[in-house]
């Protein structure tokens, strides 16, 4: 099997186009290729591998329990056929090629955009593609291959070993708001306050959820009621400036776009207290570009906490444990 899809590796990039699709015919036309011919890909690799990769559906099409077991493998081998076309780019200096970056809220607000502007001046032919999300969209896309490198919290477990991690700064989620919020008027905020306030999440976060309900539930309060999910970081703000919804993102992200109109609700712990980095393929340790992208995004986040610590006002004193349990681990 092994060497039928060494063998093919052409016939899995139509593979993988179907399944990303869901339909022949679409992923044809993103290959430029005519539907009989793709169809014909399909059909011989999976005579070369002996099953069915496909099943029709009344609309469209699903993988089996073949397809879906060959999915991974081949997101594998097109990565790494990826990297080494950026191996082969480092050597004439990365003066063109293409980088894929996820960034988290934090990151992809207000570090990374600036830090790409900065890498294009240096080299202008590199293609960037930026991808914003939470680690639970972001993360996955990396270990696939999908994305190259990414910048944001570090995971608790350790990644595997080809790719590297590198920590840039300690981070604190804390209970946002917009600056007309009834809470702000007060001096100091107790968890209980909470209650009662609706909240809107950014894009499904269930890991900042669960820290936020083991928080609540930690200090005897009613579990948050959460009303809106929404996947634009803009729409979210937006929500919070129109009603007296509450969110939890990074206290960074608030200091460093004081015109968000939000403001950190004064509650003297935070949600979750976090490292947070970047995670990169080692295929892109010495890739310019890549190399060049990190010192960047490092310089411009040291100097965004140099500017916070300045401007920060002294913390309020926190009597309880301030800890957090998630998933019955302190």
């Amino acid at each position: 099997m092994e060497m039928a899809i060494l063998r093919d590796a052409a016939l899995l990039r139509h593979f993988l186009a179907v399944a990303r699709e869901g339909s022949v015919s679409a992923a044809a036309g993103r290959l430029a290729v005519t539907q009989p011919a793709l169809t014909k890909s399909i059909h011989k690799l999976e005579a070369r591998l002996g099953v069915t990769l496909f099943e029709r559906l009344p609309r469209g099409i699903a993988l089996t329990r073949y397809g879906k077991t060959l999915l991974p493998h081949a997101r594998r081998i097109e990565a790494e056929c990826h990297f080494a076309e950026v191996e082969m780019q480092a050597f004439r200096a990365g003066k063109t090629g293409r980088l894929r970056v996820g960034a988290g809220p934090y990151f992809g607000a207000a570090v990374v955009p600036g830090s790409i502007a900065r890498l294009q001046k240096h080299f202008p032919d590199v293609g960037v593609e930026l991808v914003i999300g939470v680690n639970e969209l972001t993360l996955p896309r990396l270990l696939d291959g999908d994305l190259d490198l990414m910048f944001g919290a570090l995971p608790e477990e350790p990644p595997p070993p080809y790719i590297a991690v590198r920590p840039l700064v300690e981070l604190k989620s804390r209970v946002i708001a917009g600056t007309r919020h009834p809470l702000l008027s007060k001096r100091s905020v107790a968890v209980t306050d909470l209650a009662g306030f609706p909240w809107a999440i950014y894009q499904q976060d269930h890991a900042m959820v669960a820290r936020l309900f083991a928080m609540l539930r930690d200090e005897g309060a009613q579990p948050p009621r959460i009303t809106a999910e929404v996947n634009s970081l803009t729409a979210l703000i937006r929500m919070l400036k129109a009603g007296p919804y509450l969110s939890c993102f990074t206290e960074a992200l608030v200091a460093a776009h004081a015109d968000f109109g939000l403001a950190v609700v004064p509650l003297a712990r935070p949600v979750w207290q976090f490292q947070a980095g970047a995670l990169v393929h080692r295929a892109l340790e010495d890739y310019p570009p890549a190399t060049m992208l990190f010192e960047f995004v490092r310089s411009d986040a040291e100097k965004l906490r140099r500017r916070d610590q300045a401007t920060a006002p002294p913390p309020r004193p926190y009597r309880g444990s301030g800890r957090v349990r998630v998933g019955g681990r302190r």
